[in-house]
């Protein structure tokens, strides 16, 4: 049976121990079968799909035990026309870098791969003024206000009025499914659009413009729009994909007889957005679905150490040998193992 990974946002602390027990799952499931087919996620999430994209864990221990590293931003520099660009960030640097010498040519060659049959989604959110203006730096403020009051009550967020719109960056995407909001994901814009999913503004400078994203043409509305960080206006696709027409083709092609879901939040709550205004987890079809073990939710079991901008390599490291053993807590479990076997 098809099995689809879902890899939820959480910044580099919350995603270091996510890549941990991602480590060690992806050890086991390549051993023993069920690896997934298909593996989608936002921001953090984002890039450790595409890590899982490449069929082999040790992609994920290149990219976490390089974090932080210095050399590796000077091997793969920021372009001067983000340097240029206010606000500069030292996160942004290393995120920049890590995306590209984690994803060098062996390892975009396995995502690509026409024979592996692994789909890879990656979600952005292309940020729109209702007033048809290019966002510009008092709005990328505005974006990291609604950020950093995510977890605010409801009624005391910060939501500023922009459009904030889901974009799917799809690997080996049919050339019927391509739309506006699914787009194909390919050798061209694949590091930008990890790069994209993973920016929020301000805390990791400039946003990412369209032309970087679309090879083929933009569309109307990228004209006067931006990419940031995916969480913003999708972490979670369980409720969105079932319920937006815009989605219902891609949702069908990528579903699964199973699913487990990486789910960052230490309480298990399944967000659809970064904002935090609606948990999925009592949604009567997930609710189902984990009623009938179609899907299995992982989420912390213990205080994570790292911050969301961490990249101290230490800090980091413990992080993620910390998500390792919850990992192989779960797969001392007869049940994840019956969960994530192919039969």
């Amino acid at each position: 049976m098809a099995c689809g990974w879902i890899l939820d946002s959480g910044g580099a602390g919350r995603g270091a121990w996510q890549g941990g027990v991602l480590y060690e799952l992806m050890a086991w499931a390549r051993q023993h079968g069920g690896y997934p087919s298909v593996m989608m996620g936002a921001s953090a999430g984002g890039y450790a799909a595409a890590d899982v994209a490449t069929g082999t864990e040790a992609t994920v221990l290149k990219g976490w035990t390089a974090w932080g590293s210095d050399d590796i931003p000077t091997r793969y520099p920021l372009p001067p026309d983000v340097t240029q660009l206010w606000p500069s960030s030292a996160f942004r640097r290393h995120l920049h870098a890590s995306i590209r010498y984690v994803m060098e040519p062996g390892e975009v060659n396995r995502v690509f791969d026409k024979h592996a049959s692994r789909r890879l989604l990656v979600f952005t959110t292309r940020v729109r003024r209702p007033d048809g203006r290019r966002p510009g730096s008092t709005d990328l403020a505005r974006l990291f206000a609604m950020a950093t009051t995510r977890k605010l009550p409801r009624w005391l967020k910060y939501q500023p009025r922009y459009l904030l719109e889901p974009v799917v960056f799809a690997s080996h995407l049919p050339d019927d499914l391509a739309t506006e909001f699914v787009r194909p994901l390919t050798r061209e814009n694949y590091h930008d659009a990890i790069e994209a999913s993973c920016l929020v503004p301000l805390a990791m400078g400039p946003a990412i413009p369209p032309d970087r994203l679309t090879t083929s043409g933009l569309y109307p509305a990228d004209q006067d729009a931006t990419f940031v960080d995916g969480g913003f206006s999708l972490k979670m696709p369980m409720g969105i994909f079932g319920e937006q027409p815009r989605f219902t083709k891609v949702a069908t092609w990528a579903a699964t007889d199973r699913t487990v879901v990486f789910c960052c939040d230490p309480a298990g709550h399944l967000w659809e957005t970064s904002l935090r205004l609606r948990s999925l987890n009592d949604e009567p079809a997930v609710a189902r679905d984990i009623a009938e073990n179609r899907l299995l939710l992982i989420y912390p079991d213990h205080p994570i150490e790292a911050g969301f901008l961490c990249f101290d390599r230490e800090v980091t490291m413990r992080t993620f040998e910390r998500g390792r053993e919850q990992g192989r807590r779960l797969l001392a479990t007869a049940a994840a193992q019956r969960f994530l076997s192919a039969d």
